[in-house]
């Protein structure tokens, strides 16, 4: 049984994340555009894609999910060496978010993309990365609250027709 993940929340941490390990970028969460007036170097950081997992289903009430981000790794397009440079800094992006959990309760980050990111907003003025990566995690609350013991606690097998309350002492329990 997964904790849910508050999708605000886990952004703001993974901004917080992603900032503390390149304090020289600007990191903040990704817009529809990218500004004129952005400050480069920068790091804009956003949730690209929700898709189902059904096959990490708990049948506790939870959506099971992978979670996908991206990063836009941003530098000035007139800089000496900036292809070279960008493509350095969206690496070290990506080697920082291998199977890093950035703080958030969810599954190890997989990296999915390390790419020029050409059709960005700005990418006339702009050199552009982008990495892509995902992390397995539940949404939503549990049914099992815990509260008044509603979450099984252990397993007991028995065989028909020796079953229900009558036949407890029969049961044999399970390890979980």
């Amino acid at each position: 049984m997964s904790e849910p993940i508050a999708l605000g929340e886990a952004l703001d941490t993974v901004i917080a994340s992603i900032g503390a390990q390149f304090p020289t970028f600007n990191t903040t969460a990704g817009e529809d555009q990218i500004d004129k007036d952005l400050p480069v170097p920068a790091i804009l950081v956003s949730i690209a894609e929700i898709e189902p997992d059904l096959d990490q289903d708990g049948h506790n009430g939870q959506f099971p999910c992978i979670i996908r981000l991206e990063a836009q790794v941003v530098l000035g397009a007139r800089n000496a060496q900036v292809r070279r440079n960008i493509a350095e800094a969206a690496g070290a992006v990506a080697t920082f978010l291998h199977s890093n959990r950035l703080g958030v309760a969810w599954g190890p980050a997989a990296v999915l993309s390390v790419e020029p990111d050409e059709f960005a907003p700005g990418s006339d003025r702009f050199e552009i990365w982008r990495v892509e990566w995902g992390h397995s995690a539940h949404l939503g609350a549990t049914h099992f609250d815990d509260e008044g013991g509603k979450t099984p606690s252990e397993i007991l097998t028995s065989w028909a027709p020796e079953t229900g309350p009558d036949h407890e002492a029969q049961y044999t329990a399970e390890a979980t």
